[in-house]
């Protein structure tokens, strides 16, 4: 009966245990998975740890017990969440550590309460039981407080200068934690070392989170600066557009009107040489590129005559676009900070080897962007470009921008360095779609 009464409280234990460890993921991570699939993984992961808990830790030693527990909630916060490893471990790690204190130090502050010795307590099934339970719904309510006002974080996979301080603290925790398996004998005292380095360990979990934070603002400062920045230069290469087309236009009404007065004088021939002059004249104000689509037109001939004084080669081949139902803003965005990287990787190159390929092409729903320019060698890491520039944390975030927008419409994009080239290509579905 006292052995069946121990693996049902041992099956309750895990899933209180499972359950925090879920809800203070929840606290600290964004979800990678909605719904059913979610809920499959965590029951699978419980199976998983009560067989182990029940039929092998109990064999094997309390040691090895801990570490596949550990082992096992790390495994479910990186396929359940979005996160870095290392604040993975941290959570995982002090929320395990918090959760063994409490448990160790509320059953001896019974024990001293009623004077009891462990043998006594143990055997006495109600009371233990009815502690046991208390624990667990206590530890329960404090974790659901935590959840609800922590909002989680979604900080990325870049790299942190803090990163290895967050790995030393788990850690250190987890060697606490073995020796007292390993020593019993001094159970008391590795339990007040292991008491004061939960405290430490929550206080620099909430540091570095706030770290975190105030990262992730700075970098949400810089993207939308950067945006204000493209959207600005867009703005005024619609309105140099424009004030162009109104200056053509008016010029074009006073020639119109010159040539019909020579032509009504009979001066033939001084028609002739201003009707070749103004062709002169026109061929130097003819759109670089002409997509039909007013926006996408002045900020890709803004750029190409840019390109044009840096002495590069640009290379446009585009179809019509006045049919694209895509937000102009997001459109233009993203081709603007495209080139800008492009004409930026091409000014570091000789002369004779600085050109830009840009296609953009619109059809069936679809558009089609790829651009390509010779480079220095580029290091890609995890999906990001490594800068070599001083201030890393102020650069890059031009092609984040664009990545930003593609993923919020769910585009396909790849960009690669070979052969001396780097290579930018997207298909992005039209919002109409």
């Amino acid at each position: 009966m006292v052995e069946f009464w121990g693996n049902v409280l041992s099956l309750v234990g895990n899933i209180v245990s499972l359950g925090i460890q879920i809800v203070l993921c929840d606290s600290f991570f964004p979800r990678k998975n909605r719904g059913n699939l979610h809920w499959l993984i965590v029951v699978a992961g419980f199976l998983v740890g009560s067989v182990f808990s029940i039929f092998v830790g109990s064999v094997h030693g309390y040691t090895l017990k801990m570490l596949f527990e550990v082992a096992l909630y790390y495994a479910l916060c990186i396929i359940l969440y979005q996160s870095r490893w290392d604040r993975s471990l941290f959570v995982v790690v002090t929320s395990y550590a918090v959760l063994y204190s409490a448990s160790y130090w509320m059953n001896n502050i019974c024990m001293l309460l009623l004077h009891l010795t462990y043998e006594e307590y143990v055997w006495n099934i109600p009371l233990y039981s009815s502690i046991f339970l208390l624990r667990a719904l206590v530890l329960s309510a404090l974790a659901l407080m935590v959840r609800k006002y922590h909002p989680p974080l979604s900080v990325g996979k870049q790299a942190r200068a803090w990163v290895p301080l967050s790995v030393v603290f788990p850690l250190s925790t987890l060697l606490i934690i073995w020796q007292i398996y390993t020593f019993p004998n001094e159970q008391e005292i590795w339990q007040i070392c292991l008491l004061i380095l939960d405290v430490v360990d929550v206080v620099a979990l909430l540091l570095l989170d706030h770290l975190e934070q105030s990262a992730a603002n700075r970098e949400k400062l810089i993207v939308a600066e950067e945006r204000t920045h493209v959207q600005d230069e867009n703005i005024q290469a619609l309105s140099q557009a424009y004030a162009g087309q109104r200056k053509m236009t008016h010029d074009y009404r006073a020639q119109l009107s010159t040539l019909s007065g020579l032509l009504e004088q009979g001066n033939l021939e001084e028609a002739k040489a201003f009707l070749s002059e103004m062709k002169d004249r026109q061929s130097e104000r003819i759109l670089l590129i002409n997509t039909h689509n007013a926006a996408i037109d002045a900020v890709l001939n803004q750029k190409g005559y840019a390109g044009q004084k840096k002495k590069i080669d640009m290379r446009f081949r585009v179809n019509d676009l006045s049919t694209l139902k895509l937000p102009r803003v997001d459109v233009t965005i993203v081709l603007a900070n495209l080139l800008d990287n492009a004409m930026e990787a091409c000014s570091q190159m000789p002369e004779s080897e600085r050109w830009v390929s840009v296609q953009i092409l619109y059809g069936q729903g679809l558009l089609s962007i790829s651009i390509i320019n010779p480079s220095r060698p580029v290091q890609i890491v995890g999906g990001q470009i490594a800068t070599t520039k001083p201030e890393p944390l102020l650069h890059g975030y031009g092609l984040r921008n664009v990545e930003d927008i593609l993923d919020k419409y769910h585009a396909e994009y790849t960009f690669s360095f070979k052969d001396g080239r780097f290579i930018f290509t997207a298909d992005w579905p039209d919002a109409k779609n």
